[in-house]
């Protein structure tokens, strides 16, 4: 099966691509009204957190190689994405959970402007490149009226099958405004000249180790998402037994339009075959302010995986650790779940490091790779966050 994918992808004849990135879609969620459209895969996701997995989305780049951590962060300058492609109309846009503030600082994290359209097909000519991050599954679940922060707070009581069944009901309302721009694309006539790639940055946790939402120590649920290639000349099927990593996305996309970018990239073309090499998964964010003596407040993990498992590793001191669950315990929106679940997060947030189902390779060839990546780990680009763009993730549940 993944022989017929990557030669599916190889014959293709297109001059347009289409990446749509649910937020927050978990692989084990990914809508029967999705996966029947093409060919399935599941996906390592290059971070847990949505600001460097966009980066290596657009990149083909690990975060320590493109410099992106947190929304304070921005793809350094040196470094070219899929929206600096020449001779194509490129685009990003933004449609997660729109409400009435400025600029979703996921644009200047990529160096890009928002487009004045809610349509990303809107007024662009062939041939083009478009990213969009659709809602997906990320916070507030299901019909709920507000903001993540405030979900959250209003479940703090509930049992977690009712969570469950409302970030179901999340992703497939997604797949509703998916199927709208495949009809979109049907409409205008361009389904045979396009290219469309349904992923996601992250995936969720639901109860598992403890844990709400993608703010967490590492675990399969935040890194296993779906990634489905659709095209008429591509068969709809599931590869089993093999994976596909985000950084493989941005040569994947440049091979198939012949269109390369400059400088050497982490992933590798589908079109050359499936990598055998594992994905990996890099999460460092700050929870804590820096006034606290003897801690810096940061969650930092990394992991490495395939199809059937892989290896997590804390790299935060398990004092900071365990004052992150403390802090969240007490002030998180999410802290009533927290409490009722208090041993199995402390053990989570305890655990140095931890493998995975039955990953097809050596505890040592996951930290070999790890640091080689890290070791060519680039400076990172600051920007600072408007006051409107931090009221904008804490309405997210970033914050």
């Amino acid at each position: 099966m993944a022989n017929g994918l990557c030669e599916s992808l190889q014959s293709l004849d297109v001059e347009n691509v289409f990446v749509y990135v649910g937020d927050a879609v978990r692989w084990d969620y990914l809508p029967d009204e999705i996966s029947s459209e093409g060919a399935v895969i599941k996906t390592v996701a290059a971070s847990v957190h949505s600001p460097p997995s966009f980066a290596s989305l657009s990149t083909g780049l690990y975060p320590p190689t493109h410099g992106v951590s947190s929304f304070s962060n921005q793809v350094h300058p040196n470094i070219p994405t899929l929206f600096d492609l020449d001779g194509y109309e490129t685009r990003f846009l933004n449609s997660v959970r729109e409400q009435s503030h400025d600029v979703d600082p996921i644009y200047s994290v990529l160096r890009e402007q928002p487009p004045d359209v809610t349509n990303p097909f809107k007024n662009l000519p062939s041939p083009f490149v478009v990213m969009e991050r659709g809602p997906g599954g990320h916070a507030p679940y299901g019909d709920f009226d507000g903001t993540a922060w405030e979900y959250f707070q209003n479940r703090r009581e509930s049992q977690i099958n009712l969570i469950q069944s409302e970030y179901g009901q999340a992703v497939k309302a997604d797949a509703v405004t998916f199927q709208e721009r495949l009809n979109d694309l049907e409409d205008a006539g361009l389904t045979e000249d396009t290219l469309v790639i349904y992923t996601s940055d992250h995936g969720e946790l639901l109860g598992e180790g403890g844990g709400l939402g993608h703010n967490e120590p590492m675990r399969p649920e935040l890194v296993y998402v779906p990634t489905v290639f659709i095209h008429p000349d591509i068969d709809s099927q599931t590869v089993s037994g093999r994976h596909f990593r985000h950084v493989d996305v941005v040569p994947t996309i440049t091979s198939i339009l012949s269109a390369p970018l400059e400088g050497e990239l982490d992933g590798r073309a589908a079109t050359d075959g499936l990598s055998e090499e594992p994905g990996l998964t890099f999460y460092d964010s700050s929870f804590l302010p820096d006034a606290i003596p003897f801690l810096d407040g940061n969650l930092c993990y990394e992991g490495a995986w395939d199809a059937a498992g892989g290896y997590m590793f804390a790299k935060s001191g398990r004092s900071d650790r365990l004052a992150v669950l403390f802090g969240k315990s007490v002030k998180s929106a999410k802290r009533g779940y927290l409490r009722r679940n208090i041993a199995r997060a402390a053990k989570s947030y305890w655990t140095d490091e931890k493998a995975f189902g039955q990953p097809d390779f050596e505890r040592d060839q996951a930290t070999a790779q790890l640091q080689e990546v890290r070791e060519r780990k680039i400076a990172t680009t600051e920007v600072k966050l408007t006051d409107d763009a931090e009221d904008q993730l804490h309405d997210l549940g970033y914050l």
